[in-house]
């Protein structure tokens, strides 16, 4: 009987010592005193207490958080993360943060001793601080959010001062979100919290959502509500956040055959119609190839997004992306590439392939069945239709397009692709039109067919394909709605993706 006592209790710390443990620390300030106060962190930090706590987080909570009490609170969470490898830790902050030359640093609730850039960096919490501690506690997973991008409060500022600057020395292992981007504020929200603590509060009630949806979702619900004013910024260091689970994840149940009408919620019906195709001759960029004709297509269903690189690794087990990050772009990828990952997606779902590949390498030859319901890529007439979506104009913002509306004429630091979802989409919903990377169409490079066209699906032959919308690397002419570049369909760069589509049935 007594061995029987000890072989169970032998197994019972096993499986304590092997079952994931989950700590948070969550602050609040709300009352300040010497800077403006805040209506909702307070609120922010209770509830979100409440959630981790059903999540099966141990929390400490420091409401109006002094200095001291925060630091503590900070390693107090590094002690318990460093017991054990197999556990996750989750940081929030509401209140006020200020970034100065370059670095972040989380406001205590006695800021009337802060007078100047010195006394910040010795009398507020340092954003790396928190980074370097959760690091050193060499646990699996930390995720650290801030809800504290508002404006610099503080007068002796510099001006242009406002929110956050995003941390560029985040450890692997981690995963931050920003409440706002860059220089964005957030805002402190008129209901029991912050807009954006509502919409993750939200999503970290929806059970079954691994922690990068949870995020994703939250960042995509920001955005709408605001319009694009307020977008939150994530950061991804850790390769398993699609697979990681705060809550119970759910049972997988067999998954029923997709009906030939069943679109994924990512994707928009773009109902068909008669649109010109080309460019004026007067349109500042114009290429010669770009000839006007009357072109009228079918309705088709495309995705919001550019095939995202934890979509393609899903389907495909690799990612061959040059910049990684499960929302970014996937790129690097051939034509034939992407034509694959099509035909393995579609049965995946239980769809019919649209394209028949035959022979190997670089002479493979694709034939499309035109009346299959899988996923493909849309033909340069679909996709010039979407990209316009009923404008007229160079670019479908309009005469003119801004860095602040996409991402080109190197942008970006080193010139890279940006999430998907980053930028405003057009008046169809569709995001990255213009720039972020090219998207590969299915059509062979050849003359416009003169005359009415309808449906119209390229040369018959060829040697080269068909690139549209331009890329981070580009000007702003290559990024017009008519502009049309080619490319080997053998050939990888990290500047080129793709985006899919179906037939309407």
């Amino acid at each position: 009987m007594k061995k029987l006592f000890f072989s169970i209790l032998i197994l019972l710390i096993g499986f304590t010592a092997f079952a994931q443990q989950k700590f948070a620390l969550v602050i609040g300030n709300s009352n300040y005193t010497g800077i403006s106060r805040l209506n909702n962190p307070v609120n922010d930090a209770n509830d979100m207490e409440t959630v981790l706590r059903n999540l099966g987080f141990t929390v400490d909570k420091v409401l109006v958080g002094t200095l001291e009490q925060m630091e503590n609170a900070v390693l107090n969470l590094k002690r318990r993360l460093g017991a054990s490898r197999n556990s996750y830790g989750f940081f929030f902050f509401a209140g006020h943060g200020v970034q100065a030359s370059g670095e972040n640093y989380l406001v205590p609730i006695a800021a009337n001793n802060i007078r100047s850039e010195t006394h910040l960096r010795e009398r507020a919490v340092s954003l790396q601080f928190i980074l370097d501690s959760l690091s050193e506690a060499g646990n699996e997973l930390n995720m650290v959010v801030l809800d504290a991008c508002r404006d610099n409060p503080f007068s002796w500022a510099r001006s242009g001062s406002r929110g956050l600057s995003v941390v560029s020395r985040a450890p692997t292992g981690t995963i931050v979100m920003y409440a706002a981007g860059a220089g964005q504020q957030a805002s402190d929200g008129s209901g029991r919290n912050g807009l954006f603590t509502s919409h993750l509060l939200t999503n970290l009630r929806t059970p079954g959502l691994s922690v990068f949806q949870v995020f994703d979702r939250t960042m995509g619900a920001v955005i709408n509500a605001t319009n694009g004013i307020q977008h939150p910024e994530l950061s991804l260091r850790f390769a398993g956040a699609a697979e990681a689970y705060l809550g119970t994840r759910q049972s997988p149940s067999p998954t029923p055959s997709p009906t030939p009408t069943q679109i994924p919620a990512d994707f928009v019906r773009i109902n068909g119609g008669t649109f010109t195709m080309g460019s004026p001759a007067n349109e500042p960029g114009r290429h010669n190839d770009e000839i006007q004709r009357q072109v009228t297509v079918s309705s088709f269903h495309m995705g919001i997004y550019l095939v995202t690189q934890r979509e393609y690794r899903e389907v495909m087990g690799t990612n061959p992306s040059n910049f990684r990050g499960d929302n970014l772009p996937v790129e690097t990828v051939s034509w034939f590439d992407a034509i694959e990952y099509c035909n393995r997606r579609s049965q995946r779902e239980g769809f019919t392939p649209a394209y028949t590949i035959s022979g190997s390498g670089n002479n493979r030859t694709v034939t499309w069945n035109r009346n299959a319901n899988g996923y493909r890529l849309p033909t340069e007439a679909e996709w010039e239709y979407a990209c316009r979506a009923g404008t007229t104009t160079p670019w479908n913002t309009g005469a003119s397009i801004t860095t602040s509306q996409a991402n080109f004429g190197y942008l970006e630091e080193n010139s890279r692709a940006t999430t998907v979802d980053r930028y405003l989409p057009n008046r169809w919903g569709l995001y990255d039109m213009h720039g972020n990377v090219w998207e590969w169409c299915w059509d062979w490079f050849g003359t416009y067919a003169s005359g009415v066209q309808t449906n119209p699906t390229g040369a018959i032959s060829g040697t080269h394909r068909v690139v549209r919308g331009g890329s981070m690397l580009n000007d702003d002419s290559s990024l017009r709605s008519a502009f049309r570049h080619t490319v080997s369909p053998a050939e990888r760069d990290y500047f080129i993706g793709f985006r899919v589509v179906r037939n309407a049935q």
